[in-house]
């Protein structure tokens, strides 16, 4: 394993007796435990998105806790609800014509979008040391 960077850390007894332990348990070196076990518990970042969506998440990341809360309860409109339902049920009984096909496409591009930005929302505000709030009924 190629190291590129190098930190030195102080970490706390226990969870350095944790972690030997764990090292050898696995019969692995005790570094490459710890840099799996942050890579594993760290949360995904944009950058290896496309350019349009990993620009959409990062424009999240100066955005305050209350405009994070919003978004991350946010829903998909119900006419664009709708229209979706409409056209997944639809498809299920015919095929879509190129029109609607092409509006199917962009309602579940759009729904994608959503659920990315309310999901890097969510992460931001745990990050940030924040709960989610849950929708108001």
């Amino acid at each position: 394993m190629a190291i590129d960077d190098a930190i030195t850390i102080h970490l706390p007894g226990s969870l350095y007796r944790r972690l030997e332990r764990l090292a050898s348990l696995t019969s692995q070196p005790l570094e490459r435990l710890i840099v799996k076990t942050l890579s594993s518990s760290l949360p995904p970042l944009p950058d290896d998105l496309t350019p349009a969506l990993r620009d959409t998440l990062l424009a999240l990341e100066s955005l305050s806790d209350d405009e994070l809360q919003h978004i991350a309860q946010a829903t998909m409109p119900d006419t664009q609800y709708d229209r979706l339902t409409s056209l997944r049920d639809l498809q299920r009984e015919r095929s879509l014509t190129i029109a609607e096909q092409a509006d199917l496409d962009q309602l579940m591009r759009d729904a994608n979008i959503l659920v990315l930005k309310k999901a890097y929302a969510a992460v931001l505000l745990k990050w940030r040391g924040q709960s989610v709030s849950l929708p108001h009924s």
